[in-house]
C-alpha cells in the first residue's frame, strides 16, 4: 500500500515510517525541503498551499501528523500562533488538496492529542467526552476540524495521542535522562492523571486502520489504564534503576517559570480508549510491561 506521511521527520512520524516500510509499505514524507525521490521525500510550502503532485503517486492512505513541538517554553503570542500555523494550516492544505485534485486516496487519518479533552480532573475520558476550552483544546480541535470537510469517498479517523513512549525521544528519554542523575521529580502535587501512547501500540494500531482491520472513527490510542504522574515518574525511574529523592516541583513556581504552557505539565487527562479495548488492540497492559517493552 502507498501512504504519504505530513509530519514524517518528527518523532512519531519517523518511528511510523520505519515500521510501517518494515512491513513492506511505500511510503513518502513530506518535506519542507527540496523533493528527492529516491528518498520517497515531497516538497510541501504551507505559506504558498503547495504540494508537489508527484507526492501523491501510488497512495491510498494519507496520515497527517504535523505540527510544532507543543513542549517548548512560554506560549507567547508569536509562539501560539506557530503551534497554530503548523497544525490548522497542514490540515486545510490537505484537506483542500484531496478535494480539488484526483488521486487514489480513500483514507485520511488525523492526529490530535488528548489536550482535545482539557483539564478533566478525576473525570474519566473515553472518546465520547466533549473537547476542552483551554488553548490546548481549542488546538486540537482546530486541528482536526479541516478534515471534517474531506470529500465523504475518503474515510477519516482521528487519534489521539498520550504521552509517547520512546527511547529515541519525547517523555521518556527526557525523564529517563533526569532519573540516571536522580533529578527527576514529580509536577505540582503529581496527583494528575494521563497516560501514555506506546510506540509500538500506535505503529500497529495505524497499521490496522491502513488495512482497514478497524473501522474509520476517532480513537484515543492510549494504554489500558491512566495512571496519576507521580506513579508516572517512579516507574521511568524504576525502570532506569533509579530511585526518586527529590521533592516535587510546586505548581506556582511552574505557572510563574511557564506561564499559560504550564498545562502540559500540570493538566488532569484521566483518558481511556473503549474502542481500542473493544477491538482487543492493547499489547501491553500495564505500565510497567510498557516501560519494559521500550
Amino acid at each position: 500500500m502507498g501512504i504519504l506521511i505530513a509530519g514524517g521527520s518528527g518523532l512519531i512520524g519517523s518511528e511510523l515510517t520505519k515500521y510501517l516500510r518494515a512491513q513492506g509499505h511505500q511510503v513518502n514524507i513530506l518535506t519542507r525541503g527540496s523533493t528527492n525521490e529516491a528518498n520517497y521525500l515531497y516538497h510541501w510550502d504551507l505559506a504558498k498551499n503547495y504540494i508537489d503532485p508527484k507526492s501523491f503517486d501510488g497512495i491510498t492512505t494519507v496520515i497527517n501528523l504535523a505540527g510544532s513541538l507543543i513542549i517548548g517554553g512560554r506560549w507567547t503570542t508569536k509562539r501560539k500562533k506557530e503551534l497554530t500555523r503548523s497544525r490548522v494550516d497542514s490540515s486545510q492544505l490537505l484537506t483542500h488538496y484531496l478535494n480539488s485534485n484526483k488521486t487514489k486516496v480513500t483514507q485520511y487519518i488525523q492526529g490530535s492529542a488528548m489536550g482535545y479533552y482539557g483539564d478533566c480532573k478525576d473525570t474519566i475520558i473515553t472518546e465520547a467526552t466533549p473537547a476542552g476550552n483551554d488553548f490546548m483544546a481549542h488546538l486540537c480541535v482546530a486541528w482536526e476540524k479541516p478534515s471534517l470537510e474531506l470529500n465523504p469517498s475518503i474515510e477519516r479517523s482521528v487519534i489521539r495521542i498520550g504521552l509517547y513512549l520512546s527511547r529515541a525521544g519525547g517523555v521518556y528519554k527526557s525523564l529517563a535522562l533526569l532519573a540516571k542523575f536522580y533529578a527527576a521529580s514529580a509536577f505540582g502535587k503529581g496527583k494528575m492523571w494521563a497516560n501514555y501512547t506506546h510506540r509500538d501500540e500506535l505503529n500497529e494500531f495505524i497499521l490496522a486502520l491502513v488495512k482497514k482491520e478497524i473501522p474509520a472513527d476517532v480513537y484515543n490510542v492510549v494504554g489500558e489504564n491512566a495512571f496519576m504522574m507521580d506513579d508516572f515518574i517512579l516507574a521511568i525511574a524504576k525502570n532506569e534503576n533509579r530511585s526518586v529523592i527529590l521533592p516535587s516541583i510546586p505548581a506556582f513556581l511552574l505557572k510563574w517559570l511557564l506561564g499559560e504552557a504550564s498545562a502540559t505539565l500540570l493538566n488532569s487527562y484521566r483518558i481511556t480508549s473503549t474502542k481500542m479495548a473493544q477491538f482487543k488492540l492493547h499489547k501491553y497492559h500495564n505500565l510497567k510491561d510498557a516501560l519494559n517493552a521500550l
